[in-house]
């Protein structure tokens, strides 16, 4: 494996690999670590082919955490539709989900976020998450008022439908951080 190549792994593992997608690496690795011993000692697999095969698991994994990820945020957005909204027909509410919270690879008209990159929508989600759940500093309220006193209405019109519902759940206390950052991660593509 070329440097470059193990850096971009390690960058991976270490500051982007959400808490589903880490698990599958360390099952993966000890898998592996297992493999390897098992296979050594009776003249099997080599590590080159144990690598590949490894390589597509990991992938075939991570790409099954985000679609279950996907699937939860759907299923939550549809939930709180039917909790808020008792009268829409399944019909209705599918077509609410397909233009909201669209399913995996399906592409959608761009709205207002569209302009705005999903690092920076994630910024703006933490710092809304963070002054109304009362976990702002002073200095990062006042710096941010000073540049819009209107920020927080701005940033709410900005983002899509289902991260306002992911937000809107956690600080109802309905979803735990760990559901909020998952579910933002795989509703920005991160």
């Amino acid at each position: 494996m070329a440097r470059k190549d193990l850096e971009a792994v390690l960058d991976y593992i270490l500051n982007k690999a959400d808490d589903g997608e880490f698990e599958v690496i360390k099952k993966a690795c000890a898998r592996r670590t297992k493999d390897k011993s098992v296979y050594a000692s009776i003249g099997g697999e080599g590590p080159s082919a144990m690598a590949k095969r490894m390589s597509k698991e990991l992938e075939d994994g991570v790409g099954a955490s985000m679609e279950s990820i996907r699937g939860t945020v759907r299923g939550f957005i549809a939930d709180m539709v039917r909790k808020e909204a008792p009268e829409i027909t399944e019909e209705q509410l599918a077509g609410l989900l397909d233009e909201y919270a669209p399913p995996p690879g399906a592409k959608r008209a761009p709205g207002p976020s569209a302009k705005v990159p999903p690092d920076a929508l994630l910024e703006m989600v933490t710092c809304f998450v963070d002054y109304s759940s009362g976990g702002m500093a002073p200095s990062k309220q006042q710096e941010l008022w000073s540049a819009n006193p209107r920020w927080q209405d701005e940033y709410w019109a900005i983002f899509p439908a289902e991260v306002k519902a992911l937000v809107k759940a956690y600080l109802e206390q309905r979803i735990d951080a760990d559901t909020l950052s998952s579910g933002l991660l795989s509703v920005l593509g991160l």
